[in-house]
C-alpha cells in the first residue's frame, strides 16, 4: 500500500490536479507552466542572495524602466561558493496564473518550471521541449543552469517551431546542442512525473532550494539575515571570549612576574640581612627573630642539648631507669622517644631538663608489651633558668 505522505512529491500544477496538492503534508513541488517568465544567467564575485538580488535590479533596471516595479526578481544559485556565485535569475513579470491560496494549503510546497523536472534526461546540459493542450514550454540549459526559456500558445505554435526558434538562439550566443528531449503532458502518468522529478533532483541537489514562489524568496532572505545575524553574533562571543583570554593572561603573567620578583627581593633582602643565603628567605628569618626573642638570646646547638641530656642522665640512680631511643636534633625544636620504668622517671627528666632552660613537652606515652612504657618529648630553647 503505498503511503499517504511522501517526500519530495512532484505533481503537475493544473485545473485537474490542483486539489492533489491538500493531500501531501511533506515536501510538494508543483511543476507549472509559467508563461510570463524569462532567465537570465549571471556570475557574481561576491555571495548572498540579498546582494545578488540587488546587483541584478541594478542591471535590470535600465532595461525594464518603469515596468521593473512589477517584475519579480529570484536568483536561484547553481554554484554558491565562499566568494563568488553563480546560477540564473527568473523574472517574472506581472501576477502568476497559480493563486495563493494553492500554497498556504501546504507551507513546504515549492514552485518550479514544468520543463525543469526533466533536466536529467539531458544530464543537464541540452535542450527540452514540454507541451500540452495549452502551451509549449522550451527550455535550455547549460551545466544545470537555466539560460533560456520560452512559452507559447499550442494553439498558434508547435514542437518543431519551437525547437528551431530556441536552436536559433542558441547558435547566436555561440553554443550547441547535442541533447534534445521532448514531452508531451498526455503521454505522462504520476508516476512518470514523479520518476522524472526524482532523477532531477538526485542529480543536481541544487534543485531543492529552486521555490519561484514570493514566499519561497522571501523565505531565502530571512534566513539568509537570520545565518549574517548568528554569525556576527558568533564572532562578536568569539572576540569577546579572546579578549577576556588575554586580560586574563595578562593579569596572570604580571601575578607571576609580581611574585617572582618578590620572591628575588626577599632573598637579596636576607642575604644583605643576615649574610648568608636561603632558598626559603621567609622562614630563615622567621627562625632568626624567634632566636632573637629567646630568653639566651640564640637557638640550642646540638651539643648544648646533648650536653643537657648527659646531666639530667647523671641524676637518676640506674641507667636502666630511663632509655633514650631516638633524637631528632633541629635548631628550632628536638624531638625525643625513649622508654622508662614509670611515669615519675619520665617526669623527672622533664623538671631536669626545664632546669636547663627548655621548655619539654611530654606526649604520647603507651605502656609496651614488657611492662615498660614509650613516650614523646618535644623540647625547645627557653624556660626556667
Amino acid at each position: 500500500m503505498k503511503k499517504p505522505l511522501e517526500y519530495n512529491k512532484f505533481i503537475l500544477l493544473d485545473d485537474s490536479n490542483r486539489s492533489k496538492t491538500s493531500l501531501y503534508n511533506g515536501n510538494c513541488i508543483l511543476l507549472y507552466t509559467f508563461t510570463n517568465i524569462a532567465v537570465q544567467q549571471f556570475h557574481f564575485p561576491f555571495t548572498g542572495i540579498s546582494r545578488v538580488k540587488e546587483a541584478l535590479r541594478i542591471q535590470f533596471r535600465p532595461l525594464l524602466g518603469d515596468a521593473s516595479q512589477n517584475v519579480s526578481i529570484v536568483p536561484f544559485f547553481i554554484k554558491n561558493e565562499k566568494k563568488t556565485s553563480s546560477g540564473c535569475v527568473f523574472l517574472l513579470f506581472g501576477q502568476n496564473g497559480f493563486d495563493d491560496e494553492v500554497l498556504s494549503q501546504n507551507e513546504k510546497t515549492s514552485i518550479w518550471p514544468v520543463a525543469l523536472a526533466f533536466a536529467a534526461e539531458v544530464e543537464g546540459t541540452g535542450l527540452i521541449v514540454y507541451s500540452d493542450e495549452a502551451f509549449i514550454t522550451t527550455l535550455w540549459l547549460e551545466n544545470w543552469t537555466p539560460k533560456y526559456h520560452a512559452t507559447s500558445p499550442s494553439e498558434k505554435s508547435d514542437v518543431e517551431h519551437e525547437k528551431d526558434a530556441a536552436l536559433k538562439y542558441i547558435a547566436s550566443q555561440g553554443a550547441t546542442v547535442e541533447r534534445f528531449f521532448a514531452v508531451n503532458k498526455n503521454e505522462l502518468s504520476d508516476d512518470d512525473i514523479q520518476r522524472f522529478g526524482t532523477s532531477t533532483l538526485s542529480a543536481c541537489p541544487a534543485y531543492a532550494a529552486l521555490d519561484l514562489s514570493n514566499r519561497g524568496t522571501n523565505l531565502l532572505e530571512m534566513r539568509e539575515k537570520m545565518s549574517v545575524a548568528l554569525t556576527r553574533f558568533g564572532k562578536i562571543l568569539a572576540a569577546s571570549a579572546a579578549f577576556l583570554l588575554i586580560v586574563a593572561a595578562g593579569i596572570y603573567y604580571q601575578h607571576y612576574s609580581l611574585f617572582s620578583a618578590s620572591a628575588l627581593n626577599a632573598e637579596t633582602l636576607y642575604f644583605t640581612s643576615f649574610g648568608e643565603r636561603s632558598r626559603q628567605p621567609l622562614s630563615s628569618a622567621r627562625a632568626k627573630v624567634r632566636s632573637l626573642n629567646s630568653p639566651d638570646g640564640a637557638d640550642a646547638s646540638l651539643l648544648e642539648v646533648v650536653r643537657s641530656f648527659s646531666v639530667a642522665w647523671s641524676h637518676f640512680a640506674t641507667s636502666s631507669d630511663i632509655t633514650l631511643e631516638l633524637l631528632r636534633y633541629g635548631s628550632e625544636n628536638t624531638d625525643v622517644m625513649g622508654t622508662a620504668e614509670n611515669n615519675e622517671s619520665i617526669q623527672k627528666l622533664r623538671s631536669l631538663l626545664e632546669e636547663e632552660g627548655y621548655t619539654p613537652r611530654v606526649d604520647n606515652i603507651q605502656r609496651i608489651p614488657n611492662g615498660a612504657l614509650r613516650f614523646n618529648m618535644s623540647i625547645t630553647r627557653g624556660g626556667k633558668q
